[in-house]
């Protein structure tokens, strides 16, 4: 996303409907259309954005942000983008999850007991959670990226250096991809879980779309860890359970009091083509999608529709046989058409946290939708100004020097001396590093060689290495993790790519640029067509930011 378009989506929470007009109201700040920005709405989004305190002279800047999320809501609304699939299906989705969290709340649903030691203990020694395995991540938005990765990693090249080359999670690039041990319980959708638990340690798995791009992810480590480890999680994770079987079951006397209805045939079908999918999305051939699956009443299930609603849920069943398959379409079928219906009649999509929440969500998917039709789906910059791109910024487009070093990680300095003292007695570093690093086991098991793909990325030891001769023994430095003694074996120069290597990054980094400058011109037009539809009481402003002093 964009810095404004997070920004805007900050700053919806600011953005409720308010009473009738009142423009003496020195509350009033400023109205668009019948939406009203009150002096309460832009303090709270004051304190969403600056938490330690705003700037002089932000909350006229903080207004306008308000009046052009209200533009952008009033601009969807009026291309009809509410009646699209893609905010149909958000707007949906959160209004289930608001109407499950109401019927637990009011004590419909109860979670039955709490979770015993002796219950963890077997759900840990069950789902085998004794087994953990480190995986990290590259997270690009192009397919094109992905492949240009793929084909430098099937070149040699290491996954933490295109980690940090590529990846746009901010949280783990500069960790070269890394997100930290995981179990089975870790992972939601459990064809991702038999991936990573199924493959060798070293291996690539995806590209795996994602809802923010495409995910590449590589199980680096594994190792074991005891019960008393993971305790606390594996409570946690049983409570859940027993909250999920709470509503399961709610769910299945709702299909029993609807007298749903299947087609054996069709359930049948259906299983075959998610069993010939094994862990990929399965696929309906010609002439199958229409074809009816369950129903109730007037409301009817096509094989199609099982498929968008199974996509849609962010948990998915692990179907193995024709009674998996026939429980869980039953349960998704009431979440989906029943629930809804039930919450009716007990008044609850009336209530005000269900009203706000689905509201909240829908302002959000039409500011979103918006964006990627007026602007993201409107660019596709041509050859010429791609290069004219990569020509202009050709300082981006480097691998960055590249340093190779073995590492000694101590917890303390009397530690790292001691190790520093060893080596200059003459003793074998890399040996040192298998019996004393703090390390992972697959670096130790390395001699504690590490390739510092960014040293820049690296801290103090990679600033100290940058500055270090070929051969030179460093330490110890103080960083993060501990004390690092470390020797520079070899330094590879930092060397320009071709435009023929760069063109994708470039072309994605030119769209990221032009999408910035579009969504501001797209806010420009429409402060100008709505012109006649917004009011700002500036006095009622300066007086508002006069109490803030």
């Amino acid at each position: 996303m964009t810095g404004v378009c997070l920004l805007l989506s900050l700053l919806l929470l600011a953005g409720c409907a308010a009473g009738p007009e009142k423009p003496a109201d020195p509350q009033l700040l400023a109205r668009v259309g019948d939406r009203e920005l009150t002096a309460q709405k832009l303090d709270k989004a004051l304190k969403t954005l600056y938490p330690t305190g705003a700037p002089a002279g932000a909350e006229g800047q903080v207004l306008q942000r308000l009046i052009d999320t209200e533009l952008m809501v009033m601009a969807a609304v009026a291309q009809n983008l509410d009646r699209d699939p893609r905010v149909d299906g958000l707007v949906r989705q959160k209004e289930q999850e608001l109407l499950l969290a109401e019927l637990y709340r009011r004590g419909i649903l109860k979670i039955s007991g709490g979770v015993s030691p002796e219950e963890a203990r077997e759900y840990f020694a069950r789902h085998r959670l004794d087994e953990e395995r480190r995986v990290s991540r590259i997270l690009v938005g192009s397919g094109q990226v992905v492949e240009q990765i793929m084909k430098r990693l099937q070149g040699g090249e290491s996954f933490a250096a295109l980690a940090g080359e590529f990846s746009d999670d901010p949280k783990t690039a500069s960790l070269g991809g890394d997100l930290g041990w995981m179990s089975r319980a870790s992972f939601k959708n459990h064809l991702l879980r038999r991936q990573i638990f199924g493959a060798r340690i070293g291996q690539v798995l995806g590209p795996i779309k994602e809802p923010d791009g495409y995910s590449l992810l590589l199980v680096a480590e594994e190792r074991r860890t005891s019960f008393d480890q993971v305790a606390a999680t594996v409570e946690r994770v049983v409570a859940e359970e027993k909250q999920s079987f709470s509503t399961l079951k709610y769910l299945e006397g709702l299909t029993d009091d609807a007298q749903v209805r299947e087609d054996p045939e069709a359930l049948q079908l259906l299983l075959t083509r998610l069993s010939e999918a094994g862990t990929e999305l399965p696929q309906l051939r010609k002439g199958e999608s229409g074809r009816m699956l369950l129903g109730a009443g007037q409301v009817q299930w096509t094989l199609q529709q099982f498929m968008d609603a199974m996509l849609s849920e962010r948990d998915q069943a692990e179907i193995s046989t024709l009674e998996d398959l026939r429980l869980y379409a039953r349960r998704l079928f009431a979440l989906k058409e029943l629930l809804p219906k039930r919450a009716e009649e007990l008044g609850f999509r009336q209530t005000e946290e269900v009203q706000k929440g689905v509201e909240q969500t829908r302002r959000e998917a039409l500011m979103d939708r918006l964006r990627q039709v007026e602007v993201e789906e409107r660019l596709n910059p041509g050859e010429e100004e791609v290069r004219r791109y990569y020509e202009q910024h050709r300082e981006v487009y480097v691998r960055p020097e590249r340093i190779s070093i073995i590492e000694i990680l101590t917890e303390t300095r009397e530690e790292a001396e001691a190790a520093l003292q060893e080596t200059r007695q003459g003793r074998d570093m890399a040996e040192i590093a298998n019996r004393y690093s703090v390390r992972s086991a697959r670096v130790r098991r390395a001699g504690g060689r590490i390739l510092l793909t960014r040293p820049d990325k690296y801290g103090e030891v990679g600033l100290e290495a940058q500055h270090a001769q070929v051969g030179q023994i460093v330490g110890p430095v103080k960083s993060s993790q501990g004390y690092s003694v470390f020797k520079v074996v070899s330094k590879t120069p930092a060397q320009p790519h071709s435009f023929e290597d760069s063109r994708i990054r470039a072309a994605y980094h030119l769209k990221q640029e032009l999408a910035e400058e579009r969504f501001e011109e797209l806010i420009r037009r429409l402060n100008q067509k709505y012109a006649g539809q917004i009011q700002r009481y500036e006095d009622h402003l300066q007086a508002y930011a006069a109490t803030r002093q």
